[in-house]
Protein backbone atom coordinates (compact mmCIF):
# COMPACT_ATOMS: atom_id res chain seq x y z
CA UNK A 1 0.00 0.00 0.00
CA UNK A 2 1.36 3.43 -0.94
CA UNK A 3 1.82 6.07 1.74
CA UNK A 4 -0.83 8.31 0.12
CA UNK A 5 -3.35 5.47 0.11
CA UNK A 6 -2.58 4.65 3.76
CA UNK A 7 -3.02 8.30 4.81
CA UNK A 8 -6.36 8.42 2.95
CA UNK A 9 -7.66 5.31 4.72
CA UNK A 10 -6.41 6.49 8.13
CA UNK A 11 -8.08 9.87 7.68
CA UNK A 12 -11.31 8.32 6.36
CA UNK A 13 -11.52 6.06 9.41
CA UNK A 14 -11.10 9.03 11.75
CA UNK A 15 -13.85 10.90 9.89
CA UNK A 16 -16.18 7.91 10.34
CA UNK A 17 -15.40 7.87 14.06
CA UNK A 18 -16.01 11.61 14.46
CA UNK A 19 -19.32 11.41 12.58
CA UNK A 20 -20.58 8.71 14.96
CA UNK A 21 -19.14 10.46 18.04
CA UNK A 22 -20.84 13.79 17.28
CA UNK A 23 -24.16 12.45 16.07
CA UNK A 24 -27.03 13.30 18.41
CA UNK A 25 -27.99 10.51 20.76
CA UNK A 26 -30.61 8.31 19.09
CA UNK A 27 -34.10 7.99 20.57
CA UNK A 28 -34.55 5.25 23.17
CA UNK A 29 -35.48 1.73 22.17
CA UNK A 30 -37.89 -0.41 24.15
CA UNK A 31 -37.83 -4.05 25.20
CA UNK A 32 -41.27 -4.52 26.69
CA UNK A 33 -41.48 -1.78 29.32
CA UNK A 34 -37.69 -1.46 29.65
CA UNK A 35 -35.85 1.42 27.98
CA UNK A 36 -32.60 0.78 26.10
CA UNK A 37 -30.39 3.86 25.64
CA UNK A 38 -27.18 4.40 23.72
CA UNK A 39 -25.13 6.34 26.27
CA UNK A 40 -22.39 8.81 25.41
CA UNK A 41 -19.72 6.23 26.30
CA UNK A 42 -21.61 3.58 24.34
CA UNK A 43 -21.68 5.87 21.30
CA UNK A 44 -17.91 6.44 21.55
CA UNK A 45 -17.37 2.68 21.84
CA UNK A 46 -19.58 2.11 18.79
CA UNK A 47 -17.51 4.69 16.89
CA UNK A 48 -14.29 2.89 17.82
CA UNK A 49 -15.81 -0.42 16.73
CA UNK A 50 -16.64 1.04 13.30
CA UNK A 51 -13.16 2.60 13.12
CA UNK A 52 -11.49 -0.74 13.93
CA UNK A 53 -13.59 -2.63 11.37
CA UNK A 54 -12.77 -0.02 8.71
CA UNK A 55 -9.03 -0.27 9.39
CA UNK A 56 -9.19 -4.09 9.40
CA UNK A 57 -11.07 -4.17 6.10
CA UNK A 58 -8.82 -1.63 4.36
CA UNK A 59 -5.64 -2.91 6.09
CA UNK A 60 -4.68 0.71 6.78
CA UNK A 61 -2.63 -0.66 9.69
CA UNK A 62 -1.57 -4.20 10.59
CA UNK A 63 -4.46 -5.96 12.32
CA UNK A 64 -2.74 -6.24 15.70
CA UNK A 65 -1.56 -2.61 15.62
CA UNK A 66 -5.14 -1.44 15.06
CA UNK A 67 -6.32 -3.54 18.02
CA UNK A 68 -3.59 -2.16 20.29
CA UNK A 69 -4.32 1.43 19.23
CA UNK A 70 -8.04 1.03 19.96
CA UNK A 71 -7.19 -0.47 23.35
CA UNK A 72 -5.11 2.62 24.24
CA UNK A 73 -7.69 5.11 22.97
CA UNK A 74 -10.57 3.73 25.08
CA UNK A 75 -9.29 5.01 28.46
CA UNK A 76 -8.14 8.28 26.81
CA UNK A 77 -11.75 8.95 25.74
CA UNK A 78 -13.09 7.95 29.15
CA UNK A 79 -14.97 4.91 27.80
CA UNK A 80 -13.75 2.85 30.75
CA UNK A 81 -15.13 5.38 33.27
CA UNK A 82 -17.98 3.97 35.31
CA UNK A 83 -17.04 0.31 34.79
CA UNK A 84 -17.46 -1.53 38.09
CA UNK A 85 -14.95 -4.17 39.13
CA UNK A 86 -14.54 -6.32 42.23
CA UNK A 87 -11.25 -5.69 44.06
CA UNK A 88 -10.38 -7.31 47.42
CA UNK A 89 -14.01 -8.29 47.90
CA UNK A 90 -15.33 -4.76 47.35
CA UNK A 91 -16.95 -3.21 44.28
CA UNK A 92 -14.86 -0.37 42.85
CA UNK A 93 -15.83 2.02 40.06
CA UNK A 94 -13.20 2.84 37.44
CA UNK A 95 -12.47 6.50 36.81
CA UNK A 96 -9.65 8.40 35.17
CA UNK A 97 -7.02 7.52 32.59
CA UNK A 98 -4.66 5.51 34.81
CA UNK A 99 -7.37 3.26 36.29
CA UNK A 100 -9.05 2.91 32.90
CA UNK A 101 -5.79 1.90 31.23
CA UNK A 102 -4.98 -0.69 33.90
CA UNK A 103 -8.50 -2.12 33.69
CA UNK A 104 -8.54 -2.42 29.89
CA UNK A 105 -5.13 -4.12 30.00
CA UNK A 106 -6.44 -6.49 32.68
CA UNK A 107 -9.55 -7.29 30.63
CA UNK A 108 -7.45 -7.90 27.53
CA UNK A 109 -4.07 -9.34 28.45
CA UNK A 110 -4.97 -10.48 31.97
CA UNK A 111 -7.17 -13.18 30.47
CA UNK A 112 -5.98 -16.78 30.61
CA UNK A 113 -6.75 -17.12 26.88
CA UNK A 114 -3.25 -15.84 26.18
CA UNK A 115 -1.80 -19.03 27.71
CA UNK A 116 -4.25 -21.16 25.78
CA UNK A 117 -3.10 -19.73 22.44
CA UNK A 118 0.59 -19.95 23.36
CA UNK A 119 0.09 -23.65 24.15
CA UNK A 120 -1.87 -24.32 20.96
CA UNK A 121 0.79 -22.65 18.80
CA UNK A 122 3.48 -24.75 20.48
CA UNK A 123 1.48 -27.94 19.91
CA UNK A 124 1.01 -26.93 16.25
CA UNK A 125 4.75 -26.37 16.00
CA UNK A 126 5.34 -29.98 17.02
CA UNK A 127 3.66 -31.08 13.78
CA UNK A 128 5.46 -28.44 11.73
CA UNK A 129 8.97 -29.30 12.95
CA UNK A 130 8.58 -33.07 12.78
CA UNK A 131 7.58 -35.24 9.79
CA UNK A 132 4.47 -36.38 11.65
CA UNK A 133 1.97 -34.40 9.54
CA UNK A 134 3.57 -35.56 6.30
CA UNK A 135 3.68 -39.16 7.53
CA UNK A 136 -0.02 -39.11 8.46
CA UNK A 137 -1.02 -37.68 5.06
CA UNK A 138 1.01 -40.31 3.18
CA UNK A 139 -0.60 -43.03 5.31
CA UNK A 140 -3.97 -41.60 4.34
CA UNK A 141 -3.04 -41.80 0.64
CA UNK A 142 -1.82 -45.36 1.18
CA UNK A 143 -5.21 -46.33 2.58
CA UNK A 144 -7.35 -44.48 0.02
CA UNK A 145 -5.38 -45.54 -3.02
CA UNK A 146 -4.66 -43.57 -6.19
CA UNK A 147 -8.20 -42.61 -7.29
CA UNK A 148 -8.20 -38.81 -7.69
CA UNK A 149 -11.73 -38.59 -6.29
CA UNK A 150 -10.65 -40.40 -3.13
CA UNK A 151 -7.47 -38.32 -2.88
CA UNK A 152 -9.56 -35.13 -2.74
CA UNK A 153 -11.78 -36.71 -0.10
CA UNK A 154 -8.67 -37.77 1.80
CA UNK A 155 -7.29 -34.21 1.86
CA UNK A 156 -10.63 -32.97 3.22
CA UNK A 157 -10.70 -35.68 5.89
CA UNK A 158 -7.04 -35.38 6.90
CA UNK A 159 -7.24 -31.58 6.94
CA UNK A 160 -10.32 -31.68 9.17
CA UNK A 161 -8.98 -34.31 11.58
CA UNK A 162 -5.67 -32.49 12.08
CA UNK A 163 -7.31 -29.09 12.37
CA UNK A 164 -9.45 -30.29 15.26
CA UNK A 165 -6.34 -30.12 17.44
CA UNK A 166 -3.81 -27.80 15.81
CA UNK A 167 -3.91 -24.49 13.95
CA UNK A 168 -5.80 -24.65 10.65
CA UNK A 169 -3.08 -22.46 9.12
CA UNK A 170 -0.49 -25.05 10.20
CA UNK A 171 -2.56 -27.86 8.69
CA UNK A 172 -2.82 -26.02 5.36
CA UNK A 173 0.97 -25.58 5.46
CA UNK A 174 1.35 -29.35 5.97
CA UNK A 175 -1.04 -30.25 3.12
CA UNK A 176 0.32 -27.76 0.58
CA UNK A 177 3.71 -29.36 -0.26
CA UNK A 178 2.20 -32.85 -0.32
CA UNK A 179 -0.60 -31.73 -2.66
CA UNK A 180 1.75 -29.79 -4.95
CA UNK A 181 4.08 -32.80 -5.06
CA UNK A 182 1.19 -35.02 -6.19
CA UNK A 183 0.13 -32.50 -8.85
CA UNK A 184 3.64 -32.12 -10.24
CA UNK A 185 4.17 -35.87 -10.30
CA UNK A 186 0.86 -36.17 -12.20
CA UNK A 187 1.96 -33.35 -14.56
CA UNK A 188 -1.02 -31.13 -13.73
CA UNK A 189 -0.34 -27.57 -14.91
CA UNK A 190 -1.45 -24.60 -12.75
CA UNK A 191 -4.81 -23.09 -13.84
CA UNK A 192 -5.28 -25.82 -16.45
CA UNK A 193 -6.18 -28.78 -14.26
CA UNK A 194 -9.53 -29.27 -12.53
CA UNK A 195 -7.88 -31.88 -10.33
CA UNK A 196 -5.37 -29.21 -9.29
CA UNK A 197 -8.16 -26.73 -8.56
CA UNK A 198 -10.16 -29.21 -6.50
CA UNK A 199 -7.17 -30.58 -4.58
CA UNK A 200 -5.83 -27.15 -3.58
CA UNK A 201 -9.27 -25.84 -2.59
CA UNK A 202 -9.72 -29.04 -0.55
CA UNK A 203 -6.46 -28.10 1.18
CA UNK A 204 -8.24 -24.91 2.30
CA UNK A 205 -11.63 -26.38 3.14
CA UNK A 206 -10.46 -29.41 5.12
CA UNK A 207 -8.61 -27.39 7.79
CA UNK A 208 -11.41 -24.81 7.93
CA UNK A 209 -14.10 -27.50 8.38
CA UNK A 210 -12.10 -29.19 11.14
CA UNK A 211 -11.47 -25.94 12.98
CA UNK A 212 -15.03 -25.81 14.34
CA UNK A 213 -14.95 -29.30 15.87
CA UNK A 214 -13.17 -28.55 19.17
CA UNK A 215 -12.30 -25.44 21.24
CA UNK A 216 -8.66 -25.97 20.20
CA UNK A 217 -9.50 -25.90 16.50
CA UNK A 218 -9.72 -22.17 15.83
CA UNK A 219 -9.37 -18.81 17.56
CA UNK A 220 -13.08 -17.86 17.90
CA UNK A 221 -13.86 -21.09 19.76
CA UNK A 222 -12.12 -20.43 23.11
CA UNK A 223 -13.06 -16.75 22.82
CA UNK A 224 -16.75 -17.71 22.65
CA UNK A 225 -16.34 -20.01 25.66
CA UNK A 226 -14.56 -17.25 27.59
CA UNK A 227 -17.21 -14.63 26.78
CA UNK A 228 -20.00 -17.02 27.80
CA UNK A 229 -18.28 -17.57 31.14
CA UNK A 230 -17.43 -13.90 31.69
CA UNK A 231 -20.63 -12.23 30.54
CA UNK A 232 -23.25 -14.89 31.27
CA UNK A 233 -21.65 -17.12 33.91
CA UNK A 234 -22.29 -20.21 31.77
CA UNK A 235 -19.56 -22.83 31.56
CA UNK A 236 -19.19 -24.54 28.18
CA UNK A 237 -16.88 -27.52 28.61
CA UNK A 238 -14.59 -28.99 25.99
CA UNK A 239 -16.98 -31.92 25.65
CA UNK A 240 -20.04 -29.64 25.42
CA UNK A 241 -18.44 -27.96 22.43
CA UNK A 242 -17.49 -31.24 20.75
CA UNK A 243 -21.02 -32.63 21.07
CA UNK A 244 -22.13 -30.05 18.48
CA UNK A 245 -18.78 -29.19 16.85
CA UNK A 246 -17.68 -32.66 15.75
CA UNK A 247 -20.93 -33.56 13.93
CA UNK A 248 -21.07 -30.07 12.38
CA UNK A 249 -17.48 -30.46 11.16
CA UNK A 250 -17.83 -33.99 9.81
CA UNK A 251 -21.10 -33.37 7.96
CA UNK A 252 -19.44 -30.60 5.94
CA UNK A 253 -16.85 -32.99 4.47
CA UNK A 254 -19.03 -35.13 2.13
CA UNK A 255 -20.97 -32.08 0.92
CA UNK A 256 -17.75 -30.15 0.30
CA UNK A 257 -16.40 -33.14 -1.60
CA UNK A 258 -19.50 -33.31 -3.81
CA UNK A 259 -19.40 -29.57 -4.54
CA UNK A 260 -15.76 -29.76 -5.65
CA UNK A 261 -16.38 -32.78 -7.89
CA UNK A 262 -19.46 -31.15 -9.39
CA UNK A 263 -17.82 -27.79 -10.14
CA UNK A 264 -14.47 -29.17 -11.27
CA UNK A 265 -14.98 -32.42 -13.26
CA UNK A 266 -11.72 -34.31 -12.91
CA UNK A 267 -9.73 -34.86 -16.08
CA UNK A 268 -7.61 -37.52 -14.34
CA UNK A 269 -9.14 -40.65 -12.83
CA UNK A 270 -6.06 -42.11 -11.16
CA UNK A 271 -2.73 -40.75 -10.03
CA UNK A 272 0.54 -41.59 -11.71
CA UNK A 273 1.76 -41.90 -8.13
CA UNK A 274 1.53 -45.61 -7.33
CA UNK A 275 1.19 -47.25 -3.94
CA UNK A 276 4.81 -48.27 -4.34
CA UNK A 277 5.83 -44.60 -4.73
CA UNK A 278 3.92 -43.73 -1.56
CA UNK A 279 5.52 -46.65 0.25
CA UNK A 280 8.95 -45.46 -0.89
CA UNK A 281 8.28 -41.93 0.43
CA UNK A 282 7.25 -43.39 3.77
CA UNK A 283 10.38 -45.55 3.73
CA UNK A 284 12.48 -42.44 3.14
CA UNK A 285 10.97 -40.89 6.27
CA UNK A 286 12.21 -43.86 8.26
CA UNK A 287 10.67 -45.18 11.47
CA UNK A 288 8.93 -42.88 13.94
CA UNK A 289 11.53 -40.65 15.56
CA UNK A 290 11.70 -40.03 19.30
CA UNK A 291 10.27 -36.54 18.72
CA UNK A 292 7.33 -37.91 16.74
CA UNK A 293 6.57 -40.48 19.43
CA UNK A 294 6.77 -37.73 22.03
CA UNK A 295 4.42 -35.51 20.05
CA UNK A 296 1.84 -38.31 19.79
CA UNK A 297 2.06 -39.10 23.52
CA UNK A 298 1.77 -35.45 24.56
CA UNK A 299 -1.13 -34.88 22.18
CA UNK A 300 -2.90 -37.93 23.63
CA UNK A 301 -2.43 -36.58 27.16
CA UNK A 302 -3.66 -33.09 26.24
CA UNK A 303 -6.72 -34.36 24.34
CA UNK A 304 -7.61 -36.77 27.14
CA UNK A 305 -7.42 -34.03 29.77
CA UNK A 306 -9.52 -31.69 27.64
CA UNK A 307 -12.21 -34.27 26.94
CA UNK A 308 -12.37 -36.03 30.31
CA UNK A 309 -11.90 -33.02 32.60
CA UNK A 310 -15.63 -32.93 33.58
CA UNK A 311 -15.32 -36.54 34.81
CA UNK A 312 -12.06 -35.76 36.62
CA UNK A 313 -13.68 -32.75 38.30
CA UNK A 314 -16.70 -34.80 39.34
CA UNK A 315 -14.64 -37.66 40.77
CA UNK A 316 -12.39 -35.25 42.73
CA UNK A 317 -15.36 -33.13 43.88
CA UNK A 318 -14.02 -30.18 41.85
CA UNK A 319 -10.66 -30.20 43.63
CA UNK A 320 -9.08 -30.89 40.23
CA UNK A 321 -10.90 -28.88 37.58
CA UNK A 322 -8.44 -28.07 34.80
CA UNK A 323 -9.14 -25.00 32.62
CA UNK A 324 -8.48 -25.61 28.92
CA UNK A 325 -5.70 -23.00 29.03
CA UNK A 326 -3.96 -24.91 31.85
CA UNK A 327 -3.98 -28.11 29.78
CA UNK A 328 -2.86 -26.27 26.65
CA UNK A 329 0.19 -24.65 28.23
CA UNK A 330 0.99 -27.89 30.08
CA UNK A 331 1.20 -29.67 26.72
CA UNK A 332 3.36 -26.89 25.34
CA UNK A 333 5.81 -27.16 28.24
CA UNK A 334 6.05 -30.95 27.97
CA UNK A 335 7.30 -30.55 24.39
CA UNK A 336 10.51 -28.99 25.75
CA UNK A 337 11.28 -31.68 28.32
CA UNK A 338 13.38 -34.85 28.00
CA UNK A 339 13.30 -37.55 26.87
CA UNK A 340 11.48 -36.24 23.77
CA UNK A 341 12.53 -32.57 23.51
CA UNK A 342 10.35 -31.93 20.48
CA UNK A 343 10.92 -28.17 20.61
CA UNK A 344 13.75 -25.87 21.55
CA UNK A 345 13.85 -22.10 21.99
CA UNK A 346 14.47 -21.39 18.30
CA UNK A 347 11.63 -23.62 17.08
CA UNK A 348 9.26 -22.26 19.72
CA UNK A 349 9.97 -18.70 18.62
CA UNK A 350 8.99 -19.66 15.06
CA UNK A 351 5.91 -21.60 16.18
CA UNK A 352 4.26 -18.83 18.23
CA UNK A 353 2.49 -16.17 16.16
CA UNK A 354 2.68 -13.20 18.52
CA UNK A 355 0.92 -10.96 15.99
CA UNK A 356 -2.11 -13.24 16.17
CA UNK A 357 -2.04 -13.43 19.97
CA UNK A 358 -1.79 -9.63 20.31
CA UNK A 359 -4.67 -9.19 17.85
CA UNK A 360 -6.87 -11.63 19.77
CA UNK A 361 -6.14 -10.30 23.25
CA UNK A 362 -6.27 -6.58 22.38
CA UNK A 363 -9.49 -7.02 20.38
CA UNK A 364 -11.04 -8.85 23.32
CA UNK A 365 -10.99 -5.60 25.30
CA UNK A 366 -12.99 -3.84 22.56
CA UNK A 367 -15.56 -6.63 22.51
CA UNK A 368 -15.94 -6.56 26.30
CA UNK A 369 -16.31 -2.77 26.38
CA UNK A 370 -19.08 -2.82 23.76
CA UNK A 371 -20.89 -5.05 26.24
CA UNK A 372 -20.08 -3.12 29.42
CA UNK A 373 -21.01 0.29 27.97
CA UNK A 374 -24.36 -1.00 26.71
CA UNK A 375 -23.40 -0.41 23.05
CA UNK A 376 -23.74 -4.13 22.26
CA UNK A 377 -27.23 -4.22 23.73
CA UNK A 378 -28.34 -1.16 21.79
CA UNK A 379 -26.95 -2.58 18.52
CA UNK A 380 -28.62 -5.92 19.23
CA UNK A 381 -32.05 -4.40 19.83
CA UNK A 382 -31.72 -1.91 16.94
CA UNK A 383 -30.53 -4.37 14.29
CA UNK A 384 -31.69 -7.79 15.47
CA UNK A 385 -34.53 -7.06 17.87
CA UNK A 386 -37.12 -8.48 15.50
CA UNK A 387 -35.60 -11.96 15.42
CA UNK A 388 -36.67 -12.80 18.99
CA UNK A 389 -40.08 -13.76 17.63
CA UNK A 390 -38.57 -16.30 15.21
CA UNK A 391 -38.72 -20.04 15.81
CA UNK A 392 -35.47 -21.53 17.18
CA UNK A 393 -34.47 -23.03 13.81
CA UNK A 394 -35.06 -19.75 11.92
CA UNK A 395 -33.24 -17.91 14.73
CA UNK A 396 -30.16 -20.11 14.32
CA UNK A 397 -30.33 -19.88 10.53
CA UNK A 398 -30.46 -16.07 10.71
CA UNK A 399 -27.42 -15.88 12.98
CA UNK A 400 -25.42 -18.15 10.66
CA UNK A 401 -26.30 -15.97 7.63
CA UNK A 402 -25.41 -12.75 9.48
CA UNK A 403 -22.00 -14.09 10.52
CA UNK A 404 -21.21 -15.48 7.04
CA UNK A 405 -22.01 -12.03 5.63
CA UNK A 406 -19.77 -10.33 8.21
CA UNK A 407 -16.95 -12.72 7.31
CA UNK A 408 -16.86 -11.16 3.82
CA UNK A 409 -15.48 -7.98 5.37
CA UNK A 410 -13.35 -9.23 8.27
CA UNK A 411 -10.13 -11.13 7.57
CA UNK A 412 -9.79 -12.38 11.14
CA UNK A 413 -11.94 -15.26 12.38
CA UNK A 414 -11.36 -14.25 15.99
CA UNK A 415 -12.23 -10.60 15.47
CA UNK A 416 -15.49 -11.64 13.81
CA UNK A 417 -16.37 -13.65 16.91
CA UNK A 418 -15.28 -10.91 19.31
CA UNK A 419 -17.49 -8.34 17.56
CA UNK A 420 -20.66 -10.41 17.10
CA UNK A 421 -20.76 -12.57 20.26
CA UNK A 422 -21.20 -9.76 22.87
CA UNK A 423 -23.99 -8.35 20.68
CA UNK A 424 -25.77 -11.72 20.57
CA UNK A 425 -25.35 -12.24 24.32
CA UNK A 426 -26.95 -8.84 24.91
CA UNK A 427 -29.79 -9.74 22.55
CA UNK A 428 -30.38 -13.06 24.31
CA UNK A 429 -30.48 -11.41 27.74
CA UNK A 430 -32.84 -8.68 26.50
CA UNK A 431 -35.39 -11.17 25.19
CA UNK A 432 -34.87 -14.06 27.64
CA UNK A 433 -33.41 -16.34 24.95
CA UNK A 434 -30.92 -18.99 26.04
CA UNK A 435 -27.63 -17.30 25.03
CA UNK A 436 -26.00 -20.47 23.69
CA UNK A 437 -28.76 -20.78 21.07
CA UNK A 438 -27.42 -17.55 19.53
CA UNK A 439 -23.73 -17.78 20.44
CA UNK A 440 -23.20 -21.38 19.24
CA UNK A 441 -24.09 -20.73 15.56
CA UNK A 442 -22.06 -17.50 15.61
CA UNK A 443 -19.04 -19.18 17.18
CA UNK A 444 -19.08 -22.12 14.76
CA UNK A 445 -19.57 -19.89 11.71
CA UNK A 446 -16.97 -17.23 12.62
CA UNK A 447 -14.15 -19.34 11.19
CA UNK A 448 -15.97 -20.62 8.08
CA UNK A 449 -14.71 -18.05 5.57
CA UNK A 450 -14.60 -19.85 2.22
CA UNK A 451 -15.75 -17.24 -0.32
CA UNK A 452 -12.83 -14.82 -0.46
CA UNK A 453 -9.15 -15.74 -0.27
CA UNK A 454 -8.60 -12.89 2.19
CA UNK A 455 -11.12 -14.15 4.73
CA UNK A 456 -8.49 -16.23 6.53
CA UNK A 457 -4.75 -16.90 6.11
CA UNK A 458 -5.65 -20.60 5.76
CA UNK A 459 -6.98 -19.84 2.25
CA UNK A 460 -3.92 -17.88 1.21
CA UNK A 461 -1.44 -20.74 1.74
CA UNK A 462 -2.89 -23.15 -0.89
CA UNK A 463 -3.67 -20.16 -3.17
CA UNK A 464 0.07 -19.47 -3.46
CA UNK A 465 0.41 -22.76 -5.36
CA UNK A 466 -1.19 -21.04 -8.37
CA UNK A 467 -3.58 -23.89 -9.20
CA UNK A 468 -6.84 -21.94 -8.77
CA UNK A 469 -8.04 -18.38 -9.31
CA UNK A 470 -9.95 -16.04 -7.01
CA UNK A 471 -12.99 -16.71 -9.21
CA UNK A 472 -12.65 -20.50 -8.86
CA UNK A 473 -12.49 -20.15 -5.09
CA UNK A 474 -15.39 -17.70 -4.84
CA UNK A 475 -17.65 -19.80 -7.11
CA UNK A 476 -17.12 -22.93 -5.03
CA UNK A 477 -17.30 -20.97 -1.78
CA UNK A 478 -20.62 -19.28 -2.53
CA UNK A 479 -22.31 -22.60 -3.32
CA UNK A 480 -20.78 -24.32 -0.29
CA UNK A 481 -21.70 -21.40 1.99
CA UNK A 482 -25.40 -21.82 1.19
CA UNK A 483 -25.16 -25.56 1.88
CA UNK A 484 -23.07 -24.92 4.98
CA UNK A 485 -25.65 -22.48 6.37
CA UNK A 486 -28.37 -25.14 6.25
CA UNK A 487 -26.12 -27.91 7.61
CA UNK A 488 -24.77 -25.90 10.57
CA UNK A 489 -28.24 -24.65 11.48
CA UNK A 490 -29.67 -28.19 11.29
CA UNK A 491 -26.92 -29.73 13.44
CA UNK A 492 -27.22 -27.07 16.15
CA UNK A 493 -31.03 -27.12 16.08
CA UNK A 494 -31.20 -30.92 16.38
CA UNK A 495 -28.24 -31.90 18.55
CA UNK A 496 -28.28 -28.90 20.91
CA UNK A 497 -31.58 -29.74 22.64
CA UNK A 498 -31.01 -33.53 22.45
CA UNK A 499 -27.67 -33.13 24.24
CA UNK A 500 -29.27 -31.18 27.05
CA UNK A 501 -26.91 -28.22 26.57
CA UNK A 502 -29.90 -25.93 26.12
CA UNK A 503 -33.68 -26.38 25.92
CA UNK A 504 -36.08 -24.95 23.38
Amino acid sequence: MTQQRQVFFLASGLVLFLIIAFLPEPPPLFVGTETVLLTANGKLCLGLLVLAIFYWVTEALPFHVTALAIMLVMPLLGITDGIQVVSNGAVREISGLAQGYREIVRISFGNDLILFFVGVFLLSGAFTFTPLGTRMTLRMLQILGVSTRRVILGFLVMGALLSMWISDVGVAAILLPIGVGILKHTECAPLKSNFGRALMIASCWGPIFGGIATPAGCGPNPVAINLMRTLVGMKITFLDWMIIGVPASLILIPFGWMVLLMLFPLEIKTLKLSRTDIQNQLKDLGPLSLQEIGTLIIFAVVISLWVFNPIIAQVTHNRIDLPISFVSILGGILLFLPPFRVLDQEKAAKAISWDSIILIMASLGLGMMTYYTGAARWIAVALLGGIHSFSPIVLILTVVLVVIFMKLFLASNTVTGIIIIPILISLAMSFNIHPWILVAPAAFTSSLGIILITQTPTNIIPYTSGYFTLGDFAKAGIIMSFIMTLLIAAVIAIIGPLSGIYPY
